[in-house]
């Protein structure tokens, strides 16, 4: 029995999978979206996909395909020798793996992400606290860049807490949300001049048509991931990173841009909307 995965691994940072969102055509998506990039790269058969949940709220995906609550489908989950991980198996035979964590909104509202870890850090703590008891959790510590959320005194906690931190205790975010060719924040610089770690991932918005965004944006990672626990590998291969991993995928046109930030002004405000964290039903 085989006890690594493919030595190369494409790895989405930032997924989430919203209320709304169809199960198997978001990791139909997710597969076409990786094996795109793998075939890019020359290796079209010879990769994993690897997606980094970071669920919202009271948001528990994870926990119910873990506990195999998540019914009847093309796709199925299997457990690992750990608690933060699955293997998601397409009835073709096709394999993602998918590894729990959260992202907590803080009292500033900045986000942190608590990756490969199902972090239990709850909403509405002050950002310095929040961050801290991400760390304490094991989890990987991430402040992810967010249209307008690191400008003045939210921008300013984020440059202290790079200051404070060293680089395997903080890692900054990256998205496919941030505008391809619109420049690059500051606050990514100063990380690489600190030795900081950004990480990218797609972050899906709550809006349909993004339900098959999950794999288009990410890093790179080359050697054999453990089948048993590729979480605790994870989180001990990207601490170990001394430089910002090689990138894959693509960021947002300008039109998808604004499209998607009009949609989501609509949904916000809208009297009549769906619930709170319910995905948008028209493009």
């Amino acid at each position: 029995m085989q006890t690594q995965f493919s030595t190369l691994v494409l790895i989405d940072a930032h997924v989430h999978i919203h209320p709304g969102f169809a199960r198997d055509a978001f990791f139909d998506g997710a597969m076409a979206n990786f094996r795109r990039s793998a075939a890019e790269l020359g290796r079209r058969d010879d990769f994993l996909g690897c997606l980094l949940l970071a669920e919202m709220d009271d948001a528990r995906w994870f926990r119910r395909a873990r506990n195999g609550e998540e019914g009847d489908g093309t796709w199925s989950f299997e457990r690992t020798g750990e608690a933060e991980s699955l293997v998601a198996r397409r009835s073709s035979g096709e394999t993602l793996l998918v590894i729990a964590g959260r992202q907590i909104a803080t009292r500033e509202g900045l986000e942190v992400l608590a990756l490969a870890n199902d972090a239990g850090v709850t909403d509405g703590l002050p950002f310095g606290e929040a961050l801290h008891r991400v760390r304490a959790s094991g989890a990987l510590p991430v402040l992810p860049w967010g249209f307008g959320k690191w400008w003045g005194k939210r921008g300013k906690l984020v440059a202290g807490a790079l200051a404070r931190c060293g680089s395997a205790l903080l890692f900054l975010g990256d998205n496919a949300g941030r505008l391809a060719g619109g420049g690059e924040p500051a606050l990514f610089r100063e990380a690489r001049q600190r030795g900081v770690t950004v990480l990218p991932g797609s972050d899906p918005l709550p809006l349909l048509w993004h339900v098959q965004r999950a794999g288009s944006y990410g890093f790179l990672l080359e050697g054999e991931l453990s089948r048993e626990s590729p979480a605790g590998d994870l989180r001990r291969r990207i601490r170990d990173l001394r430089e910002s991993p090689r990138y894959f995928g693509r960021r947002v046109g300008l039109g998808g841009f604004l499209h998607d930030q009009a949609a989501l002004r609509r949904r916000r405000f809208a009297v009549a909307r769906p619930g709170k964290g319910t995905a948008e039903v028209t493009p």
